[in-house]
């Protein structure tokens, strides 16, 4: 099943507006140490709007269930 990102922001920023939640889970995704290196193997790019399965579980191993 896939995600997308925006809405997995919005989870994690749920008091944000949608604007708002996407730039600061794009700022999370680029602070979090090791992040983006675990990501890449799996094709990620920074511009895509949706999440893989195996993407997703990566973020939540680095940031925690929304």
């Amino acid at each position: 099943m896939y995600k997308f990102k925006q809405d997995l922001a919005m989870a994690y920023f749920p008091n944000c507006s949608k604007k708002t939640a996407s730039r600061l889970f794009a700022r999370e995704l680029k602070l979090t140490p090791g992040l983006l290196d675990a990501l890449r193997p799996t094709g990620y790019r920074p511009s895509q709007k949706r999440l893989s399965p195996r993407q997703l579980k990566i973020l939540h191993n680095f940031l925690g269930e929304p």
